[in-house]
C-alpha cells in the first residue's frame, strides 16, 4: 500500500482519500494527479461541504470524460454532503461522477445558479456552480474540451469573474488553474489582491478551472 500521495493505487484501479482542509494547492495535487482506469474517491474524511472539493472532483470527472475513461465513483459521503447534494439536485445536472450511495432529488430543477461569466465559445463544455451560506458565496467554474485555437488567458476569465462578482461582493480568495499553470488570488477587500503564480504542467487535456470564495459587502446585508 502506498499512501504517500493520498491514494491506494494498483496498475489500473485507484482509491483516493481526500481529507478536510482549505488548501487549494493540496486539492490541485490530489485531484489533478495521474488518472487511473477505474477510480473510487472515498470522502469519509471530508465531512463538511466545501465547494473546492466539489469543484475539483467535478473537473476531474469532466477530464475523465474527455479521455473516454469510466465515470469516477464516490463513496463515504457524510450526512452534510448527502443533504446538500440532494437539496440542489447536483447529480441531476449532468455531472460526470456517480455516488455509490443513493442520493435522492429533494427539489425541482428551479434551483439553478445564476452565474453570468464565461460562455464565449472557447470550450465545448462549461459548468458553473454557486453556493450561498450566510455572508459567503462560493463559486466554481469548469471548462473542458477546448474548441478555439490559441492560448486562452487566465486574465480574461478573472476579469469577467470580477465584473460579475464585485457588484455585491469582494473577493476573499480564488484559485484559477489551467493544464500548465495556476494563479492564487488572496483577499482584495481594501486593496488589490495578492497574486501567486505557479507553473505546474500536467499530462491532462486542456482545461480552465476557477474556484472562489466571496464575502458579501456590508452595505448589501439585509436587515
Amino acid at each position: 500500500m502506498n499512501r504517500s500521495d493520498g491514494s491506494l493505487v494498483s496498475s489500473s484501479t485507484g482509491v483516493f482519500y481526500p481529507y478536510q482542509h482549505q488548501d487549494f494547492y493540496a486539492m490541485d495535487s490530489l485531484f489533478l494527479s495521474h488518472m487511473k482506469q477505474e477510480e473510487v474517491w472515498d470522502f469519509q474524511s471530508v465531512t463538511q461541504v466545501h465547494l473546492g472539493f466539489l469543484g475539483f472532483l467535478t473537473l476531474r470527472g469532466f477530464l475523465r470524460e474527455n479521455l473516454s475513461l469510466p465515470k469516477l465513483q464516490v463513496k463515504g459521503l457524510s450526512k452534510h454532503w448527502k443533504t446538500y447534494l440532494a437539496k440542489v439536485n447536483f447529480l441531476g445536472k449532468g455531472v460526470p461522477w456517480e455516488s455509490q450511495e443513493f442520493i435522492p432529488n429533494l427539489v425541482s430543477d428551479s434551483l439553478i445558479p445564476a452565474l453570468t461569466f464565461g460562455g464565449k465559445g472557447h470550450w465545448a463544455h462549461e459548468f458553473h456552480w454557486e453556493r450561498v451560506e450566510k455572508d459567503t458565496t462560493s463559486v466554481f467554474f469548469s471548462a473542458t474540451n477546448k474548441q478555439s485555437e490559441g492560448d486562452i488567458a487566465i486574465s480574461d476569465l478573472m476579469k469577467d469573474f470580477l465584473q460579475y462578482s464585485q457588484t455585491h461582493h469582494y473577493l476573499e480568495r480564488a484559485y484559477i488553474r489551467k493544464e500548465n499553470s495556476s494563479y492564487l488570488y488572496l483577499n482584495s477587500k481594501e486593496t488589490n489582491p495578492r497574486v501567486f503564480f505557479r507553473e505546474n504542467p500536467t499530462d491532462l487535456p486542456e482545461f480552465l478551472f476557477l474556484v472562489a470564495e466571496l464575502k458579501t459587502k456590508s452595505s448589501t446585508h439585509s436587515n
